[in-house]
């Protein structure tokens, strides 16, 4: 996660010393060659952005951001609503995967989208991670966990799945249809019951067969999955 504030140089010192009063923590100068300072889990860097992780204490985000604003010390907050980020290590991946790891996020983009309150879907590539910017900002440790563990099972089902299908079809019951793509995933049993709570609650429609009457290779789809994740 990072936040862009409109200093420089000159004022960037009382910027990091505001972190430091409201975090409570040591001031580290990092030095050559990223000139940064590390305050706790923040880190502000030589052009005076604000970097933290996304597991970042939601609270104590709040209450820096807060802080600094009541000190004239401001950012763009449209900005930064784009910039919460999961990232996953490269590692595992061919140009193949990631082909199909866009393949699969293509054939549920609709669902996702609406899941999420993401506007795009896009995958950003750097030399050792691959970036999925699609997170607003604040967001709970529950919900931070939810979507890395969403983003984590997608990487993994594009690495081992032969074939994928860039077919995103509209549904009539939006909260089933994405159940049985979170089943095929992995989402299954007790401890994924928040996970599938909150990647769900934004969709229409019921996770249940009663108020939907899915078709024969809905049913064969969705045994299947909970067969082969039991």
């Amino acid at each position: 996660m990072e936040i862009k504030f409109n200093i420089s140089g000159i004022n960037r010192k009382e910027l990091v010393t505001a972190i430091g009063e409201l975090v409570g923590k040591p001031i580290i100068y990092k030095g050559a060659p990223t000139f940064s300072y590390d305050v706790g889990d923040f880190t502000i860097d030589k052009s005076g952005t604000l970097l933290f992780p996304v597991k970042a204490d939601s609270d104590l985000v709040s209450k820096v951001i807060t802080g600094l604003s009541e000190r004239g010390l401001e950012f763009d907050e449209s900005e930064m609503m784009n910039k919460l980020s999961i990232e996953m290590p490269l590692d595992g991946f061919t140009e193949e995967s990631i082909v199909k790891l866009e393949k699969l996020i293509s054939s549920k983009a609709s669902l996702i989208k609406k899941a999420l309150g993401a506007t795009e879907l896009t995958i950003e590539k750097t030399a050792a991670t691959l970036k999925f910017p699609w997170f607003k900002f604040p967001a709970t440790s529950d919900e931070v966990a939810a979507y890395s563990q969403f983003i984590s099972a997608l990487c993994s089902a594009a690495k081992e799945q032969k074939k994928v299908t860039a077919r995103d079809r509209v549904v009539d019951n939006e909260k089933f249809a994405f159940r049985v793509f979170l089943i095929r995933l992995g989402f299954v049993g007790e401890e994924y019951k928040l996970t599938r709570k909150i990647l769900l609650r934004n969709l229409s429609g019921s996770s249940a067969y009663a108020s939907f009457h899915p078709t024969k290779a809905d049913q064969d789809e969705i045994l299947v999955s909970e067969v082969n994740h039991e």
